[in-house]
This record gives C-alpha cells, sequence and structure tokens, in this order.
C-alpha cells in the first residue's frame, strides 16, 4: 500500500528539499549542461513553476555544496567542484509602486552584500556603480570568478504596467542597476536570470544583448515543471496514494490530473509539462482541485483584454510568431503575450513553414478559472446574480427546470452588467454567456462549424444538446430559422441526447436578451 510523502508546497530553497526528504523532480542536469557551454542565460516562465527553486539549486551548486546534490544527475556530472562567490537577487521581495519604494527595495538588496565585502556606496542610488564594485571587490577577495543569479527581473515593471510614468522612472533605474553585468564579463563565471516576461525585457537590458534566451529552447523546455515522464516515474508512489484516497483507479488518476495540470508547452518539441504547484498541491491534499487560480487572474490583464475587445473564445487556437513575444516596448499593449508568459495560454501547435505557433489555454483548471476570473469581473457589483446563474443551470442539469426558465435567469444577470463593459455587438453578447457558462463548469463550445455553416454556441447538457443562435438588434424567430433550415440539428444525430434549438436576439437598447425562441429538433 502506497503511503504519503512529503511535499515541498512553498518551499523554494533546495538545501532544504535535499536534506528532508521532500519529493523533488531532479533539474540537475540542465544546470551542469548550461554551466558547461554558456555564460549568460535568461529564462521565463509563468508564476509558481518552480523559477526560484532553481535558482537556489543554481547557488548550491556553484556555492560547491556537493552533499547537497548526492543520488543527483548532478553529483554524477561534476568532477570538478568550486566554491564561487555567488550573489542572489530576489526581486519579488516587495512590491514597486511608487519610485521611494523601489529606492528602498533596491538599496536593500545590495546593502547587505556591501556590508558582507565591506563596501561604503557612495551613492545609494548608483545602483550599476555600486553593482560593479560588489563583483569586482567579490572577485579579488576570492581570486574567483563571480556568479550572479536575479530572481524575477521584471518584478518592479510589472508592478507598474498602469503606471506608465513611474514605470519609465524605474525602468532607468533598473538599466542601471543591470548595466555591469556585461561591462564586467572578466569578472563573472556565471549569469542567470529569470522573469514571467520577456515582453519589457529588451528595453530594460538595452545594452546588455548577449543573453541566450534558452525560453524556447527545446533543450531546456523541461527545466521548470514536471514532465509527464517525471510525473509517471518519480511521482507514480503518489499517483498510487491519490488513487487509494479517492477510491480511484491508478489509470483513472493520471487521465485526471493530465486534464486539470497538464498541456504546458514551451518550445516547437511540444513537450508536455504539468504546473508543479497544482500537481503537488493535489497530492499533499489528496484531492484534484484548482490551485493555481486561488489568488484570481489581475484585473488590469482582463482590462487590457477589454480594451483590445478579446473575450475568452477569442483567445482559443490564437495564432502568434515567435517576434511577437519579444516585441521592444516601454508599455505593454499586446495581451498575448502577457497571457503566455503569465501562463494562461501556451503553445499547441507549431507551423515550421510559417513560423507561427497556435495558443491556446493549457488545461482545465486555467481554462475554468479564468472564465471565471471574468464571469466575477462581469458580475462584481453584483454577486447574488452569479449564484441564481449557477443555481439555474444545476437545475437543468436536473431537469428541475426547462430552458426557457434558465434563460430568464441569463437575461437578468446580463441586465446588472455595467454599461462600460457591454460592447454594442453580437459577438461580444454571445461571450459573456460563452464565458457564463464556461466558468460554472458547463460543456460548452463556440463558433462550431458544420457543413452548411458555424453554429453560434453548443451547450451540451445532461439530458441535451441546446444549439444556440445569437442575433443583435434583429428578432428570435430569424435566429431560430437558421437553425432549422440549416439543419445543425444533424451534426450530433449519433447523440441519443434530445437536440434542442434556442434562437436568441440581444437589444442594444436594454442591453440583454429581448426576446427568445425554442424548439425540439
Amino acid at each position: 500500500m502506497a503511503t504519503k510523502r512529503r511535499y515541498p508546497i512553498g518551499i523554494q530553497t533546495f538545501w532544504e528539499i535535499a536534506t528532508q526528504n521532500y519529493v523533488y523532480a531532479d533539474k540537475t542536469a540542465y544546470i551542469h549542461k548550461m554551466a558547461s557551454v554558456g555564460k549568460y542565460y535568461f529564462l521565463n516562465r509563468p508564476r509558481r513553476f518552480g523559477k526560484s527553486l532553481l535558482i537556489s539549486t543554481m547557488k548550491a551548486y556553484f556555492e560547491g555544496r556537493r552533499e547537497l546534490f548526492d543520488g543527483l544527475a548532478l553529483g554524477k556530472l561534476e568532477t570538478r567542484w568550486v566554491t564561487y562567490p555567488v550573489i542572489r537577487l530576489d526581486f519579488s521581495v516587495g512590491k514597486y509602486y511608487t519610485l521611494e519604494r523601489t529606492h528602498t527595495i533596491l538599496n536593500g538588496l545590495l546593502k547587505d552584500y556591501e556590508q558582507e565585502l565591506g563596501i561604503n556606496a557612495e551613492d545609494p542610488h548608483g545602483y550599476g556603480e555600486r553593482m560593479k564594485n560588489i563583483i569586482r571587490a567579490a572577485h579579488r577577495q576570492t581570486g574567483l570568478q563571480v556568479v550572479v543569479l536575479i530572481d524575477e527581473y521584471d518584478a518592479p515593471m510589472l508592478d507598474t504596467i498602469d503606471k506608465p510614468l513611474i514605470q519609465e522612472q524605474i525602468r532607468n533605474c533598473m538599466r542601471d542597476f543591470f548595466s555591469p553585468l556585461k561591462s564586467q564579463a572578466d569578472n563573472l563565471r556565471f549569469v542567470f536570470l529569470t522573469g514571467i516576461s520577456k515582453f519589457s525585457q529588451l528595453s530594460v537590458f538595452s545594452e546588455l544583448n548577449n543573453l541566450k534566451n534558452i525560453s524556447f529552447d527545446p533543450t531546456f523546455e523541461g527545466i521548470c515543471g514536471i514532465t509527464e515522464e517525471e510525473l509517471l516515474t518519480t511521482m507514480s508512489p503518489d499517483i498510487q496514494w491519490l488513487a487509494q484516497q479517492s477510491g480511484q483507479t491508478y489509470e483513472h488518476i493520471v487521465q485526471e490530473l493530465k486534464r486539470m495540470y497538464d498541456g504546458y508547452h514551451f518550445s516547437s518539441r511540444m513537450t508536455d509539462i504539468y504546473n508543479p504547484w497544482s500537481l503537488l498541491n493535489a497530492f499533499d491534499m489528496g484531492d484534484i482541485q484548482n490551485f493555481w487560480f486561488a489568488t484570481g487572474t489581475p484585473t488590469s490583464l482582463i482590462q487590457l483584454l477589454q480594451k483590445h475587445h478579446l473575450d475568452l473564445p477569442d483567445l482559443e487556437g490564437i495564432q502568434a510568431s515567435l517576434e511577437r513575444f519579444d516585441a521592444p516596448t516601454d508599455r505593454i499593449t499586446d495581451p498575448i503575450p502577457v497571457l503566455f508568459q503569465s501562463g494562461y495560454l501556451t503553445l499547441k501547435g507549431y507551423e515550421p513553414a510559417t513560423g507561427t505557433f497556435t495558443l491556446d489555454f493549457p488545461n482545465e483548471e486555467v481554462y475554468r478559472g479564468f472564465a471565471n476570473s471574468l464571469y466575477k469581473y462581469y458580475c462584481e457589483d453584483y454577486p447574488d446574480n452569479s449564484n441564481q446563474v449557477n443555481v439555474a443551470f444545476r437545475a437543468l442539469q436536473q431537469g428541475e427546470c426547462e430552458i426557457g426558465e434558465f434563460l430568464e435567469v441569463i437575461r437578468r444577470f446580463y441586465s446588472a452588467i455595467p454599461y462600460s463593459i457591454t460592447n454594442k455587438n453580437e459577438r461580444h453578447y454571445q461571450s459573456i454567456l460563452y464565458t457564463l457558462l464556461a466558468a460554472i463548469g458547463a460543456d460548452v463550445s463556440a463558433e462550431v462549424e458544420t457543413a452548411t455553416g458555424r453554429m453560434d454556441m453548443i451547450l451540451r447538457g445532461k439530458n441535451a444538446i441546446y444549439i444556440f443562435e445569437f442575433k443583435y438588434d434583429g428578432d428570435a424567430n430569424t435566429a431560430l430559422r437558421q437553425i432549422l433550415e440549416k439543419n445543425y440539428p444533424v451534426r450530433f444525430a449519433s447523440d441519443p441526447r434530445p437536440k434542442i434549438a434556442v434562437g436568441i436576439n440581444f437589444s442594444s437598447a436594454s442591453r440583454t436578451i429581448e426576446d427568445y425562441l425554442v424548439a425540439h429538433c
């Protein structure tokens, strides 16, 4: 019988994991490879994907802590252990909402190293000069080149996305801060930077053009997160334990873990990567839940989507070139790179001939969580309406109400959406309903193609399949007639569930459902 093991929930220090019998997926071979063939690296991965643990593991390696790597790949690969001076800077230690607060944090990051090396800072805001002096002093006092590890380099810029004037001042500070990383090349053994975003990298590191970006490199695709191979080998005992706890088979648990937490890809190789935070929490709690979205989606990101008139269906199967993620801009204006780098979208396909990637939601956890965030944004001031929709949908699923009664609840929901959020077109009203249904766990699809046309939306209920056609300032009869005349229901002829056509007309005057018609096909 499998037993529950120890999981490093929230633990980002490698020495603690290595010495206290925590479950660990061995990533150390990647570190050895980087240290052997290169010097300057940059990696972006979504939050809670293990970037800080990777930095901590690198620190232990370059400090020569050989005993921590017994039994791991690096312990076998490395034959010459050297204790290098290591400068580790974590920019996620505070919030950078003001320039004054930024100065306080940056000063704190450097002050400890200056005291340790006996350096007096003449100008507390001269971060580039101070960083240069720290590197030179560490090299001079040890006779060895210096290792610089920087975690979440972009935290100061991300905190001020909606404050362009303050962000520009902070960018100037950060540009100065990082400038020695190229000029001190002779004194540096290894430089590694992580962040969520590469979107603003070029404008910050205008002089640091020698970074090797491994974010899309197939060789390092599995450096963070849990690969499917690691899940089925290293974590096989944990799958067995979870199966025992839930009374399910091993195969069923593997399938559910894949549906909820798999689906991330970071190169054209499309190696399956699982979200480590969610996976470890599921094992620790003995339950497969939504863990990654517990903190919610930033309102600023949702507002950026609204600004570009992008809704949930627009994000499914969207295409983008690699250059789109490297746009050297001082302001984040394109939501797609932000969604990818934050982990809301991931690579799902690659066309070599055009160099085009197809992006989509990675898994059920992210898809439902993102829909729920949009859902709450639409009805932020009217939480009772959202609860009523959920209750009504459950009643529809159990056969306790008809589709017409459910649509009456939807009508009231639309009436509560603020005027500033609603766009004046059919597509947006359709998207709101689609998002609403996705958020409450419905099996819903938008823009489904048939031989005779494109169905606006399909809802696969427990007891029926509902085929929706929407009109805006038109009439419900025209919408219903389109479904019947184009014979959309034939698409589901092999499904024994009844087919129900639903024609809906939205009104620009009332900003909700004006009328609807229902027909059993």
